[in-house]
């Protein structure tokens, strides 16, 4: 195999990782261990399935698509790529993500260090940093590959090496019934596959710079998925025996992040408060400045060359450094309602995307789509309040309802029936 290829591989792979390992990634593993106990081997491959594997594949499902998003979307309508991509980039990671992103670097990274920074002043710094970094389009994965996830890593490393070489402690049984269900759904709360599909593009793109061969590429991404998997799976389950070995020092009433802090500074003295801040801030600014790049490009692309990738990379970081200062706790959550909606649809397009090449027609796409969106939905609306009794009867009835997944097995109907409804079968956009 080409050693160009290899390499070029694993600097996208470790973009890849860092781009899917947000703050709150770091947050829930130690927490999922902690819940586990000496379950913890169960509860890491419930995680693993839904917060590394479900991500990874979605970007995979591009891949075997062709390498370009818009052969997953177009088959539901022709309108379905811009709607998607103005929700995800526009409406929730420009004005929910990127401002929490910011403030967590203050809140968790900033004030661990020291509290005489204001938060305007962190916002303000890391939008400039973002703002370097994404002005480029075409070099930002290299920048978050090469120098920003090694950085990441090592941190990272610091705290899983000294977990296992030395832990604070040894797993107790915690009672729990589901370990690996539990962790399955708290990885699929993270909502991380969206990522993968949002910016599938990027890493895509970064492939096909012209510095490996046109038919290397599909080995190329397959080379990044594996380097995000593995990195993702290290990390992951040394956090997860970090918070599994830490009973005696952690409650189940502490929050996650309180539970993060308290282990980490038990297994490293004071020097833990630092490392902790150092990959808070590393894990906020590799997403953000994945997320803008995306945002940047759509919206150029969107206006056709009426809005520059530069002009909109700068209204990103306006409006994200106005809604940071605002701090994490008081950004509206509206974005969750949106993201709840759309998260069971983004699975539907993942599986599709992986066995595309095998449909008859575009009628799983636009059937499974249908039914994941009006049971999403109804789920959403329930869960937030809203008390529609024909809804809460319909979703009483559907398998799995209990664990939030009332709208798959509709949607698994609605593939098959849309596959003998609809006879039409999108052309693919060629690159």
């Amino acid at each position: 195999m080409d050693s160009k290829v290899i390499k070029k591989g694993i600097i996208v792979g470790f973009a890849l990782f860092s781009t899917f390992f947000g703050a709150g990634n770091l947050i829930f593993p130690p927490g999922i261990g902690f819940a586990s106990g000496t379950a913890w081997m169960s509860g890491a491959f419930g995680l693993f399935c839904s917060g590394i594997l479900l991500p990874v594949i979605a970007v995979i499902a591009v891949n075997n698509s062709g390498g370009n998003v818009k052969n997953v979307l177009n088959p539901i309508a022709p309108w379905f790529y811009n709607f998607f991509y103005l929700i995800m980039v526009l409406m929730i990671a420009m004005t929910s993500t990127m401002p929490k992103l910011a403030a967590t670097t203050h809140e968790m990274g900033i004030k661990a260090l020291t509290d005489k920074v204001p938060i305007s002043v962190t916002i303000f710094v890391f939008f400039i940093i973002v703002f370097f970094i994404a002005r480029d389009a075409n070099s930002v994965v290299d920048k978050i590959g090469k120098y920003l996830t090694p950085v990441l890593l090592i941190a990272l490393l610091i705290i899983v090496v000294a977990a296992v070489i030395k832990p604070i402690g040894t797993p107790i049984p915690a009672g729990i019934k589901k370990p690996f269900v539990d962790a399955l759904i708290t990885g699929y709360n993270t909502g991380d596959l969206t990522l993968g599909l949002m910016c599938a593009a990027l890493f895509f793109n970064a492939l096909k710079d012209g510095e490996i061969k046109k038919e290397q590429v599909n080995i190329g991404i397959y080379i990044t998925a594996l380097v995000a998997i593995v990195g993702l799976t290290v990390i992951y389950i040394g956090l997860l025996y970090l918070g599994a070995t830490g009973h005696e020092f952690v409650t189940s009433d502490m929050s996650m992040a309180t539970m993060l802090i308290v282990l980490v500074e038990q297994l490293l003295g004071k020097a833990g408060s630092g490392v902790l801040a150092i990959i808070v801030m590393l894990a906020c600014l590799t997403t953000g400045v994945g997320i803008a790049t995306i945002a940047g490009e759509f919206v150029e692309e969107f206006t056709r060359g009426k809005i520059k990738y530069s002009k909109w990379l700068i209204v990103v970081c306006i409006v994200g450094g106005a809604l940071g200062i605002l701090g994490v706790n008081r950004i509206v959550g509206y974005a969750s309602f949106m993201f709840a909606v759309i998260y069971p649809i983004c699975i539907i397009i993942t599986f599709l995307g992986l066995i595309k090449k095998i449909l008859p027609n575009d009628g799983p796409f636009k059937g499974g789509v249908l039914m994941a969106f009006l049971f999403s939905l109804m789920e959403t609306l329930i869960k937030g309040g809203l008390n529609i009794s024909v809804f809460k009867i319909i979703l009483s009835k559907m398998p799995l309802s209990e664990y939030g997944f009332a709208w798959l097995v509709p949607s698994i109907v609605g593939m098959i029936v849309g596959t003998f409804i609809i006879k039409t079968k999108v052309p693919d956009v060629e690159e």
